[in-house]
């Protein structure tokens, strides 16, 4: 019979990809979800980032409302970064807001460590090599019997772009065999998936395409492999309604924008001594197997050296002489006395200076371009809203919607805009990065058909919920999409709401170990430096 509703997230997938590929026919699954069911693009949430946004989907919030603000983000209080996990998250997930349906949940970003749930849950995505992912546990040997486990978790690149095309499509066609087994081993009444993917290939393949290289058509290829995984699943299960969403959207990577050595040249910064010793660049430079090795062998160095990347994230200031820094996504905040560890600006100045900030930073160009490279600077009080907002920077750049990404770790240069730099996995930057507009399609028994002209990350969970059956928490940002449902079936079902809000005890953190484990993981993907 199958579950009554599947939630498929391919991650970064952007219409200004599928669009041209479904009509060449190289899509005919995603083609027929679009031509009998309901699609529009979906905005995404501040920062357009996997673990904040895949969050929002699933808990109707924005990161103000459940406390996940990207991956690696600056603690609090302090002038260095931290991991978050699913022990952070503030809210209920749809998860958990479904007490009467069983879930199965696969590989959703910020799920590890799992939770308990009626259900099962596979928390790969953000987990450390040779952890326990499973809840129940004995869901993960039972995989491990099927599957090579690397197959069904997110995959860096380590040795070359062609090795790591193939790991992405060998991990598509396993993935499209283990999701049945998963539904049907743990009785899922409700699947929801996420597939990384298109978000490695694009950030990896995008500069070849269009191009006479050979790898021009690996973009491509990882999308027509998604296809036919979502096709697997709509042959497995012909009556049950689908929903397929992106975070984010993607496009070209213009270059890195050196903020912090444009705040040092404007006297809102200055630089003191490299707090991260050479010997710790050094250690990165090693293939990520001889990684690996080290923090076998040496696993107080390898904390050391995660520890010192992550202080150095931020950039070496001298913090007594600054008043403006940088976080990890495109975040900027004020070095307040009272809040900061060397906080040097009054609380009185503050919105005088952030309104300078912003007039300064919209008007940057880059120079070879004579473009923007920030389309939006957003105040703290603009875009978040909830419980968690005290977590929140001061000013939200929009660099996305520009095509450029922050840098904050870089050093003194007179140069604003870079190209990004190489990884050490495959020797290779990034020549793709998110756009804050993502898809959303959806298909079914008890989907309409048509489109909207756009609708927001927010609008998963509780449209979700109503499909279910279940009650939408009170004070969720997002609402049901009640157009994309069908009304005959809306009349006899209609919504449900409770005055129960969608909180969540939160606490805890990372081990070194583990820490240090994704610490290396996203270095290899390119989302930290």
């Amino acid at each position: 019979m199958g579950p009554a509703l599947v939630i498929l997230g391919w991650d970064s997938a952007t219409f200004d990809v599928i669009d041209p590929l479904a009509a060449e026919g190289r899509l005919p699954a995603f083609s027929s979800l679009m031509g009998r069911g309901w699609r529009a693009p979906l905005h995404s949430t501040w920062p357009p980032m996997t673990d904040s946004a895949w969050t929002s989907a699933f808990t109707g919030l924005n990161p103000g409302g459940h406390g996940i603000f990207g991956s690696w983000y600056r603690a609090p209080g302090a002038y260095g970064c931290r991991y978050f996990s699913s022990r952070d998250r503030q809210a209920r997930a749809l998860w958990e807001l479904t007490s009467t349906v069983r879930c199965g949940v696969w590989n959703v970003p910020m799920t590890f460590p799992p939770t308990p749930l009626e259900g099962a849950m596979v928390a790969g995505y953000g987990a450390p090599p040779g952890s326990r992912f499973c809840n129940p546990s004995s869901v993960q040997d039972e995989l491990a019997e099927r599957w090579p486990l690397e197959d069904l978790i997110d995959r860096a690149p380590h040795s070359t772009l062609e090795s790591f095309l193939d790991d992405l499509l060998r991990g598509l066609e396993a993935q499209a065999e283990a999701l049945p087994w998963f539904a049907e081993a743990t009785g899922a009444d409700c699947l929801i998936a996420v597939w990384p993917h298109v978000d490695r290939a694009q950030h990896f393949f995008w500069r070849f395409r269009g191009t006479d290289h050979p790898l021009a058509s690996a973009v491509d290829q990882v999308y027509e492999a998604m296809d036919r995984a979502t096709g697997a699943l709509l042959e497995a299960w012909p009556q049950t309604d689908f929903m397929v969403v992106s975070d984010h959207g993607a496009g070209t990577l213009e270059g890195d924008v050196n903020l912090g050595g444009w705040l040092a040249r404007e006297g809102y910064a200055a630089y003191g001594t490299k707090r991260r010793p050479s010997v710790v660049d050094l250690a990165w430079k090693f293939p990520p197997s001889v990684r690996r090795l080290g923090r076998r062998i040496a696993p107080t160095i390898a904390r050391t050296a995660v520890g010192a990347t992550l202080t150095g994230q931020l950039g070496a200031f001298d913090w007594a002489q600054t008043n403006a820094f940088l976080g990890f996504h495109s975040d900027l905040w004020l070095n307040l006395r009272g809040r900061e560890p060397d906080g040097v600006v009054d609380e009185a100045a503050a919105p005088g200076l952030l309104e300078e900030l912003s007039d300064k930073l919209l008007d940057l160009r880059d120079p070879a371009t004579g473009g923007p490279v920030f389309a939006a600077a957003y105040r703290r009080d603009e875009i978040y809203q909830g419980t968690a907002s005290q977590l929140a920077p001061d000013l939200m750049l929009d660099s996305w919607s520009a095509g450029y990404r922050v840098a904050p770790a870089r050093g003194p240069s007179a140069d604003l805009v870079a190209p990004p730099a190489s990884l050490a996995g495959v020797n290779e930057a990034w020549s793709a990065d998110h756009r804050p507009e993502g898809i959303f399609v959806a298909a079914g028994p008890r989907i309409a058909s048509g489109s909207s002209k756009k609708l927001d990350l927010y609008d998963v969970c509780p449209t979700a919920l109503a499909l279910l059956e279940q009650p939408v928490p009170a004070g969720l940002d997002g609402r049901v999409i009640e157009e994309a449902v069908e009304r005959a079936w809306l009349d006899r079902h209609p919504v449900q709401s409770t005055e129960e809000r969608a909180t969540r005890a939160s606490g805890g953190a990372y081990s070194d170990d583990e820490a240090a484990a994704v610490a290396a993981h996203l270095k290899d993907l390119g989302y930290i430096e």
